[in-house]
């Protein structure tokens, strides 16, 4: 597909890409490993490629995991197979328990891991909120499904009684999560019998690059952070566990050179 592109060229492309795709973190790491034998280029690269995408974790992630490999185009493509093969949404959907009837899931960010978990679930009454941070009109017009899924506000008094609030996450550290803006309030409005947040593979990052990624969310952000104390599940690739047992398996090595950012950003 690139035949003759070189490393950076490829790069390029790739940074332009928007920061909601969701591939953009398995893409950058096919060409991040053009850049394996030379280690001084790679670091360069994925300061680069994070300084344009600095909210999203599977990038950090990716980075992080090439720079500390002894092997980086080894680690590099791996990270990329991880990606692809991503089972959140498969185990998620298998998870979901059986609604008595009037009950509803309620959904917070319509991502490919909850399109994932509800395309075989015709048995769930389906309903994406829309809130300040994460319309979700637009995602739900790719779905791959015809499954119906009705849009309403979480103050909408047809909502009915919510068995599970399903909320996609950006990223997820040791005790906070970056969630679309409006999740809070949401959250405060709709009563559910649980809150499961919904991660994935990448998503959950050490302390000190969570913080670094979380640096971005402010006011003027599409984002906010959330105390995992609000959830009483994280949803991943191991499958929908407590909180606790969620974060204390970060697959993410903590890299220096990606906290130092600055003049390679150009």
């Amino acid at each position: 597909m690139w035949g003759e592109v070189t490393p950076a060229e490829r790069l390029r492309s790739v940074t332009r890409r928007h920061v909601d795709d969701e591939r953009l973190a398995a893409e950058a790491a096919d060409a991040l490993a053009g850049f394996a034998d030379e280690p001084a280029s790679l670091v360069v690269a994925c300061r680069r490629v994070i300084a344009h995408h600095a909210s999203h974790a599977p990038l950090w992630w990716v980075c992080a995991r090439i720079l500390a490999a002894p092997e980086p185009a080894a680690a590099a493509h791996t990270a990329a197979r991880e990606l692809e093969a991503d089972r959140t949404g498969d185990r998620l959907g298998a998870t979901l328990p059986l609604l008595d009837d009037g009950e509803v899931v309620a959904v917070i960010g319509w991502t490919a891991a909850v399109d994932d978990a509800l395309i075989e679930r015709f048995d769930l009454d389906v309903v994406a909120l829309r809130v300040a941070g994460a319309d979700p009109t637009q995602a739900l017009r790719r779905r791959r499904t015809d499954h119906p899924v009705r849009v309403l506000e979480p103050w909408d008094p047809s909502l009915g009684r919510v068995a599970r609030v399903l909320v996609a996450a950006a990223a997820i550290g040791p005790e906070n999560a970056v969630v679309p803006a409006g999740t809070a309030e949401a959250l405060e409005t709709v009563v559910a019998t649980e809150t499961w947040l919904v991660g994935g593979v990448g998503r959950v990052l050490p302390s000190p690059l969570y913080d670094a990624l979380a640096k971005g969310v402010g006011s003027e952000s599409t984002d906010e952070e959330v105390s995992l104390a609000r959830f009483d599940r994280i949803a991943g690739p191991k499958g929908v566990e407590r909180t606790h047992d969620a974060v204390s398996r970060i697959d993410c090595p903590i890299v220096p050179e990606l906290l130092r950012r600055g003049e390679d950003s150009a």
